[in-house]
């Protein structure tokens, strides 16, 4: 090869590494598929600016005592919402009934008690607020919605619904969830789970997924129980935005759907990953969740070891276990767990391309963001505790963490 050949090759190679496109350089690709724009990041994207970036959570507020006034004592699991002024509204499963605070934690008022009537509780979900800012809640045991203005006084329900557990009611009074249908078949049953935009008589408007669960009955001395047949199989996360846009994904893969108010796809965000194998501490930890689930349940020691044996794991954990969005629009994905009680988070700015990885310690599972604080439920000593958290955003310059300018609400 002569000396011109050479310096001809190493500036193609310049510019096949340097003068790319931003996008095509960071590995970003955005493409319309059958009308729906689909942001597609690497397994190793590199952020728009170079730089690491992490949220920082500071707990600031803890509303919960172990033991106490009573008025501040939660049973076994809770779930809570925020309305725009800040004030808390607590769904206490084990004491059916829905407990509000102020933005300072200090105790308000009680709505509904355990009963059948109206305005009355058997199976709490999380408190929502309609387009009018009433405070609803579906009973999953009496299937109806419940609706309530914000000081607590009944005002109507919606009745006769067969929904799943978290259910949304958006601008138009559509319901956004799924239902389940039961089939039976030998020795347990297939639970044919359809997700999607329902009226108010659970007629279907839109189907947006459909997805099969096989489960095995077992019984023991009078006690029944289901197995799950495919322990860590994905479950289907989904959430509604600004009351009407659509949320969903199954993290079979790494994929996250929006869908406009119709319920018709728009977008889709996507990641290339490296499936990770069910480990052996994996299974040891489901199994020690089983124990103390069933021993919760009053179910007796054989029936627990039955349960184990008949469990079966698929053969890699979900792609991610949850998302949800800052009211930025980037979007928060907690893609697994590691040592020390800490998540591994994703994130995505509003277009869908990814910004950073990163570990936080606080609870996420029940995270959401709201009026420029992070919000969850927290255990301690097996109790649960509601959180409000200060966040900021920090990028790593200079070889320190530094607060970032870029806004998270």
């Amino acid at each position: 090869m002569t000396w011109h050949k050479g310096i001809f090759i190493f500036f193609i190679i310049l510019f096949f590494v340097f003068l790319q496109p931003a996008n095509a350089q960071r590995g970003f690709k955005v493409e319309k598929i059958e009308r729906v724009t689909v942001i597609s990041n690497p397994k190793h994207p590199i952020p728009r600016n170079g730089l690491k970036k992490r949220i920082v959570f500071k707990e600031e507020l803890s509303i919960g005592v172990i033991e106490g006034d009573e008025n501040y004592m939660f049973g076994s699991f809770i779930m809570f919402n925020t309305d725009d002024e800040g004030n808390f509204y607590v769904s206490d499963f084990d004491n059916k009934r829905i407990q509000k605070y102020d933005q300072q934690g200090k105790y308000l008022l009680t709505i509904g008690r355990a009963g059948q009537g109206p305005g009355e509780f058997e199976f709490l979900s999380m408190p929502r607020f309609d387009v009018q800012n009433n405070l609803y809640v579906y009973d999953f045991i009496s299937r109806r919605i419940s609706f309530f203005d914000r000081n607590g006084k009944f005002l109507r329900q919606i009745s006769k619904l067969e929904m799943s557990i978290d259910m949304y009611v958006n601008t138009k009074g559509f319901i956004v969830g799924s239902t389940s249908a039961y089939i039976q078949q030998k020795g347990g049953f297939k639970n044919v789970i359809n997700f999607g935009l329902f009226d108010k008589e659970c007629k279907a408007i839109k189907i947006l997924f459909t997805d099969e669960d096989e489960r095995k009955r077992i019984w023991e001395k009078g006690i029944g129980t289901s197995v799950n047949q495919k322990a860590f199989k994905p479950n289907l996360i989904y959430k509604l935005i600004n009351q009407d846009i659509i949320y969903y994904g199954y993290p079979d893969k790494y994929e996250i759907n929006i869908c406009s108010p119709e319920g018709k796809l728009i977008k889709r965000i996507t990641r290339d990953y490296y499936p990770q194998k069910i480990s052996l501490k994996d299974k040891n930890d489901y199994f020690k969740h089983i124990k103390k689930s069933a021993s919760s349940r009053g179910i007796n020691d054989q029936l627990i070891e039955k349960i184990i044996k008949m469990t079966r794991f698929v053969k890699y954990k979900p792609v991610y276990y949850n998302f949800t969005l800052l009211e930025n629009g980037w979007l928060f994905v907690i893609v697994d767990f590691a040592e020390g009680n800490q998540s591994i988070i994703d994130l995505f700015d509003k277009e869908g391309r990814y910004i950073a990885q990163f570990k936080t310690n606080i609870h996420t599972k029940s995270l959401f963001f709201k009026n420029g604080k992070a919000y969850a439920v927290a255990y301690e000593e097996d109790f649960p505790f509601v959180k409000r958290y200060a966040i900021e955003l920090q990028e790593y310059k200079n070889n320190q963490w530094l607060k970032s300018n870029i806004k998270l609400y």
